[in-house]
C-alpha cells in the first residue's frame, strides 16, 4: 500500500480498485484497507470535541481524503466505505471508550468486518497512533487490527452489545 500513487488516492473507489488489483484474499485486501486509513490519515486534534453529526458520510469520507486528518468518525467512514467497495461486508460500531481506568464522555467510533464468514474488530483511530500531551504521535499499532473482543473490551464499550461478539455479553455497568 506504500506504492498506491498519490492521484489513486482521492477517492475511496480508486483505492479500493487499487487493493483488488494488487490483493487476492480478503484478509490481504482487509489489511490493506486497515493499513491505508491508519498510514494516511492523521488525528484531527483541532477538531477532536467539534460536533461531527451535521456532516453526511460521503462529506467525511471527502474531507478526510483531502486534508488526509480526522477524528475516529473520519477514520472509520473511510475504512467503512473501502471495505464494503472490496465487497467486504464491514459496519461502523459506535461506544465508548475507557484508557486509564477512566470512561471517555466523548463517543468513539471503530469497525466490525465480516472475513471469510466470521466477525472481527478493527480501530483504525488507535491503530494509526496516539494522543501524547495534546499532540498526535504517528505510529501503527497493529493491535487494533482484527483485535480479539474480551481485549477490546477492555477499552472499547459498544452502545449495542451485539458488537462485543462474546457469549455473555458485559452490561455497561460491569
Amino acid at each position: 500500500m506504500n506504492k498506491i500513487p498519490a492521484e489513486k488516492t482521492t477517492s475511496t473507489s480508486d483505492i479500493a480498485d487499487y487493493i483488488n488489483l494488487n490483493f487476492k484474499t480478503e484478509s490481504d485486501k482487509i489489511r490493506a484497507a486497515f493499513y491505508w486509513t491508519a498510514t494516511n490519515i492523521s488525528y484531527d486534534i483541532e477538531n477532536m470535541n467539534e460536533p461531527n453529526f451535521v456532516y453526511s458520510s460521503s462529506e467525511k469520507i471527502a474531507s478526510a481524503l483531502k486534508n488526509k486528518k480526522g477524528v475516529c468518525i473520519h477514520y472509520a467512514e473511510v475504512y467503512n466505505e473501502i471495505a464494503n467497495k472490496l465487497a467486504i461486508k464491514t459496519v461502523i460500531v459506535v461506544g465508548y471508550t475507557k484508557q486509564n481506568g477512566v470512561v471517555s464522555p466523548i463517543g468513539h467510533a471503530w469497525n466490525a468486518s465480516k472475513i471469510e464468514g466470521k466477525w472481527f474488530l478493527f480501530d483504525p483511530t488507535w491503530g494509526a497512533g496516539s494522543v501524547n500531551n495534546g499532540v498526535f504521535v504517528k505510529k501503527l499499532n497493529n493491535f487494533y487490527f482484527k483485535t480479539p473482543p474480551k481485549a477490546m473490551l477492555e477499552t472499547h464499550m459498544p452502545f449495542d452489545y451485539l458488537w462485543q461478539f462474546t457469549k455473555e455479553p458485559i452490561t455497561n455497568r460491569e
